[in-house]
């Protein structure tokens, strides 16, 4: 099934007749919607927090292939981060495209430039989005425009704990009114500063790097794909070489490069991002959650997963239960 969404404004996606909304809070500045997804069912929950700005939440269920087109008339940037889900995006006429998967968060700048998206009916889907209209945000219009051409960009970082760790304080945050849409658009500026910096990084030096070809590229998402499918036992770095297709030097630069950060990394933040589902969902105490990703030493999961999100397994623990009685969140 194809569906084609054209915007002129942020709001402009919620203003179709076939969209419904399912409830609003004022004080909050949500309002949450039921999407018309064929084959399925969607909800799309809005924060409005300043003009230009907003964060989307999408949560949903395919039973069937869904291919969609954007056509974004106005200079819209975006971050994305993706919990659960699976897809591939790119821009029109674009050689390189762009993954959707669990721990890919994506800055995509696009202003009259089609996009097509696919999305796979492989697993549930949860995926965020920071929003921002650039006519509202002269400065940063202008620095998006400069690591741009032809009126799109876009730049990929996958296992990345700092941007995991800030999104999940968007999904959480603990206050309401007023402090609120302070906390949020703090975390908002500091996703941006952190992709930002990443993309102008990368700018600055690639006339140093060697450039990754377009077989390369292919080679390293295909590590990707093996890493993500035998993180609990995966192969050491001259195998994953072999398998993919690539030298190992090549590897362990190009993968850093591709998806900022290393193979290493990359598993890890799998792991843990399962241990926390694990936690969070009350399935698992933290030495069973620890056992079930591959952790003997209960210090060194516990070190790991106080590296990657920024407080311990334990206080997850305490956080679901919280959730459970509508207690405080994690800071």
């Amino acid at each position: 099934m194809n569906l084609q969404v054209t915007t002129f404004h942020l709001a402009s996606m919620y203003e179709h007749p076939s969209i419904r909304q399912l409830a609003a809070d004022r004080a909050n500045s949500r309002r949450s919607y039921a999407l018309p997804i064929p084959f399925g069912s969607a909800t799309a929950t809005r924060t409005h927090l300043r003009s230009g700005l907003e964060i989307g939440e999408y949560e949903g269920v395919l039973m069937k292939p869904l291919s969609l087109r954007f056509e974004t008339k106005y200079p819209h940037l975006e971050i994305s981060y993706t919990t659960s889900g699976y897809g591939n995006w790119s821009g029109e006429g674009r050689a390189r495209g762009c993954e959707m998967a669990p721990g890919i968060s994506t800055l995509v700048y696009m202003e009259g430039s089609p996009v097509h998206a696919e999305l796979s009916p492989d697993d549930r889907l949860s995926h965020m989005e920071i929003r921002i209209d650039l006519r509202c945000f002269e400065q940063l219009g202008a620095e998006v425009r400069r690591l741009a051409s032809g009126g799109f960009y876009s730049r990929q970082v996958a296992g990345h704990p700092q941007v995991a760790k800030l999104f999940e304080q968007l999904r959480d945050c603990p206050y309401d009114g007023l402090l609120r849409q302070l906390y949020m658009e703090g975390k908002c500026y500091e996703l941006l500063a952190c992709h930002l910096g990443q993309a102008d990084a990368a700018h600055s030096s690639d006339r140093a790097r060697s450039k990754l070809s377009a077989h390369d590229i292919r080679c390293l998402h295909q590590a990707r794909d093996l890493l993500s499918a035998r993180w609990r036992t995966p192969p050491g770095l001259l195998e994953l070489a072999r398998l993919a297709g690539i030298n190992d030097f090549k590897l362990k630069l190009g993968f850093k490069e591709l998806f900022g950060t290393t193979v290493f990394g990359y598993i890890r933040h799998l792991r843990m991002n399962e241990a926390r589902r694990l936690l969070e969902g009350g399935e698992a105490n933290v030495s069973q959650a620890a056992s079930s990703v591959g952790y003997v030493n209960l210090s060194h999961f516990s070190a790991a997963y106080r590296k990657t999100f920024g407080y311990n397994p334990s206080e997850c623990l305490q956080l679901n239960r919280d959730r459970q009685t509508g207690i405080s969140e994690l800071p």
